[in-house]
């Protein structure tokens, strides 16, 4: 059989496809983006909760106590999460502090120690609800998702430790359960991390792979401004 193409040229017009392909703009357009999510431009005060998670001494330094994993950027995501709180008391929101206890004894969070505490400067309200988890995720093993459907609750606010750990844990939960997630990107925050290959990964790298890895298809990434900034209505 005759052949159309000399060898050569086949192999030309192969590579240059592949080259052509290669040089196609990438997509890098969220799945919620091609979805088709809208992002939230208002607030239902009676359908929205905020969730704060793990602000506890074992992420800080304070008198007497140094925790094993403290945050490089944990002042800010202390500030930050105050003025949600504020936020939410303001509009009647419910509130849920959320907090990693493990057994006693444990080299972390132990049940009873200091490090298992709030932080002093953000403490729950006689009106907020305190949930404990001994998993990532504050939906595993806790009732949380029955007191927010209780409540009415659909939308949720999130803030606190660690953005890789247990805020994307719990967005990720949360979205299977029927909840819309906004993270306040800027009051979450983790720490540097061994890699597992004798390297260490920056706690801003890492902040910034864990946001985007679950703004993908979990949750919208908001400024905590921002969400200060959006209109409520009962």
């Amino acid at each position: 059989m005759k052949m159309l193409f000399p060898a050569a040229l086949l192999v030309a017009m192969m590579s240059s496809s592949a080259m052509a392909q290669d040089t196609q703009p990438i997509n890098t357009k969220t799945i919620r983006a091609q979805s088709g999510a809208q992002p939230t431009t208002a607030l239902s005060a009676g359908k929205t909760a905020l969730i704060v998670i793990d602000i506890q001494n074992e992420y800080y330094a304070g008198k007497g106590f140094r925790g094993k994993m403290v945050i490089p950027d944990g002042r800010t995501v202390l500030e930050n999460s105050k003025k949600l709180v504020d936020f939410a008391h303001k509009h009647h929101m419910p509130v849920y502090f959320v907090r990693h206890v493990g057994a006693k004894g444990e080299p972390l969070f132990a049940a009873g120690s200091v490090y298992a505490e709030f932080h002093q400067e953000l403490q729950p309200a006689a009106q907020d609800a305190v949930i404990e988890k001994a998993t990532p995720s504050a939906f595993v093993a806790t009732d949380l998702d029955a007191q927010l459907k209780k409540q009415g609750v659909t939308t949720l606010l999130v803030a606190g430790l660690m953005t890789h750990m247990c805020v994307s844990s719990t967005a990720r939960d949360a979205v299977p359960l029927g909840y819309s997630v906004l993270i306040a990107g800027d009051a979450t925050a983790t720490r540097d991390l061994d890699d597992g290959a004798g390297g260490v990964v920056d706690h801003r790298v890492l902040q910034r792979a864990a946001l985007a890895g679950v703004a993908d298809v979990f949750a919208e990434i908001h400024s905590t401004q921002d969400i200060l900034s959006l209109p409520v209505s009962r």
